[in-house]
Order: C-alpha cells, then structure tokens, then sequence
C-alpha cells in the first residue's frame, strides 16, 4: 500500500501581505526557511523513497531543503503547481472582496476562476494524476510531494472522497505534513496538517 507525504511550502513576505502570488517567483522568507528545514527533520523518521515537488519557486526552495536532509534527488512535476491566478497574480486578496470571481472561487469549484486562471476541480485532476503517475514511476514506493495549500486540500479532498467545497474548511499551514495511506479501497489519513517543532515529533 503506497503512502504519499504531502508538504505545503514555507512562508513567504506575500503570504503574510495577504498578496497573491500564483506562479510568481517569490522566495521563502527567514521564517519560511526555518519551517522547511523543520519538515525535512520530520521526514527523516519516514523511509522516503522519492521526492516531488512544484516547479514554483517557494516549493522548489522548501523541497531543496528537504532534499539536502533526506539525500534525495527532487523531480520538479507541473501536476503539483499553485492554483493558476491569471490576471490576480500580484495583486492583494482585499483588493478584491466585492469582485464576483473572488466570491464564487471557493464556494463554485467546478467553474469558477480568476481571469486567465484554473478551477479548483482542474487542479484536483492534475494533482490527482501527477501524484498517481509518480507512484507507478516509483513501484508505489513512499513519496513526498512538495506542493501549495490549494492543491493539498483538494488531493485530501479527492482521498477522503469529500468534496471540493467541503476542503476548503481544511487548515493547510505552511510546511505542514499530511500523510495518506492509499489503500486499494478506503484511502487512510494517517496524519493531517502536521507543522514540526523541537518539542512535537511526528509518530513513527
């Protein structure tokens, strides 16, 4: 039964602007570093076989440092990029409260959408398969896939057999773990939103 390991990226000064960042290339700050240094010390209690991540920068940044602690090569992989902002890339979330788009984003899934941007429910499908097809790549071995909020939301949702709308009610903290056991039938979460600390190790 494979287990998948997923990762959302450290902070970076947008999240905390409440900026959108989409694609964008914006790096982890000092906090943000120091979170993903503490995901990559608690995936070392897991015998990780490969590691996956966003080809966007903050997660490429959080999966380098997994990747130095576990010894692993990382495989960028499109599947698992952020939620296509279109036209909102760069521009602040209050800036955009009585905008309709913004309203229906999460509460319509299937077809809402920033201008020039995806659907949560085509995020899911090309998660859902980039992780799936990782998996076969690597003999359903235990993998770590470094990702984004929105897109770890909606491959538990896909899992757990919830609804996109439903996940939304879902905390993704930055450089949480998540870990699902994929069962043949009923899909397990083995541990959900988990952030490291010096003093809260993960269980074995």
């Amino acid at each position: 039964m494979p287990t998948i390991f997923l990762v959302r990226h450290g902070e970076t000064d947008w999240n905390r602007e409440g900026r959108i960042m989409g694609a964008l290339p914006v790096p982890l700050n000092e906090r943000g570093d120091e979170q993903a240094r503490g995901v990559a010390q608690a995936l070392t209690r897991y015998p990780i076989a490969a590691l996956f991540s966003s080809p966007v920068a903050r997660a490429v940044q959080t999966a380098r440092l997994v990747a130095e602690r576990l010894g692993l090569p990382i495989t960028e992989e499109a599947g698992l990029t952020e939620l296509a902002m279109g036209a909102w890339e760069g521009r602040y979330w209050n800036e955009l409260e009585s905008d309709q788009s913004r309203r229906s984003l999460y509460s319509h899934p299937l077809e809402a959408r920033a201008p020039g941007g995806e659907t949560l429910a085509e995020v899911q499908k090309r998660a859902v398969a980039a992780i799936e097809n990782a998996l076969v790549i690597q003999n359903h071995r235990p993998s770590v896939f470094v990702t984004h909020a929105d897109v770890v939301r909606t491959v538990v949702a896909h899992y757990l057999n919830l609804r996109i709308t439903d996940s939304q009610r879902l905390c993704i903290d930055h450089a949480s773990l998540t870990i699902i056991e994929l069962t043949p039938t009923n899909p397990h979460l083995i541990m959900f939103n988990y952030v490291y600390s010096q003093d809260n190790h993960p269980p074995d």
